[in-house]
């Protein structure tokens, strides 16, 4: 019993151990540009960048932003996140995932006057199958003066490679390009969805656990 409780453990570490940085647009930012992304100061406005998820898919924990706040800004306890899809090179406009969720701030270097954070994001398990996504964050509940700001990034080793990013002014309704090769600074963490043949292993470890059990 106690073996083969062992070996089972090990499958399912095995299979928990791939927990990593999927996808690095570089979360410490370059300092010279940033974009507002929400009210009230900005209630329409839509900043996202692309990320190309490898196969065979993700499963989304965290995602780290780094932003700036005006002095008076309350950001709330929950941040909006959304994908589109990606259509040529830049968003189509289409959510495929968008949810309000938690997240809590580390304080970061300060820019341009303002108070920096890494916003850290629970995602929670965001299952992604392989493409090519547009990805952005705004704070819909926000409330006192001014807005915070997403900060622009080198694009890190992931999002060199990858299209600038793109803003809109009415909601996601039109796009418009970042200046050229600007990127905003984030990363996304977890883990690569299983490959089919960890998931026979696991299933053949618990039916063995199960026949131990019934005779005893």
């Amino acid at each position: 019993m106690k073996r083969t409780f062992a070996t089972l453990v090990l499958v399912c570490a095995g299979i928990s151990a791939q927990a990593r940085v999927l996808w690095d647009n570089n979360v410490v930012p370059v300092g010279y540009g940033t974009r507002a992304i929400s009210p009230p100061g900005f209630p329409n406005i839509r900043v996202v960048d692309d990320i190309r998820v490898s196969s065979p898919g993700w499963l989304v924990d965290t995602v780290r932003i780094f932003v700036i706040e005006d002095a008076a800004w309350r950001s709330g306890p929950t941040i909006d996140v959304y994908l589109y899809n990606d259509d040529d090179g830049e968003s189509d406009g289409v959510h495929v995932y968008v949810a309000d969720l938690p997240f809590t701030k580390t304080a970061g270097a300060s820019y341009f006057g303002r108070a920096g954070f890494t916003y850290n994001i629970n995602v929670g398990g965001m299952n992604l199958a392989p493409g090519n996504y547009w990805i952005g964050m705004r704070n819909s509940g926000g409330s006192g003066s001014g807005t915070n700001y997403w900060m622009l990034s080198d694009a890190g080793p992931d999002g060199a490679g990858t299209s600038h990013g793109y803003f809109s002014l009415d909601g996601g309704n039109t796009w418009m390009p970042e200046g050229s090769g600007y990127h905003h600074a984030f990363r996304i963490e977890g883990e690569f969805v299983p490959e089919p043949a960890t998931m026979p292993a696991l299933g053949a470890g618990l039916a063995v656990l199960a026949a131990r059990r019934r005779r005893r």
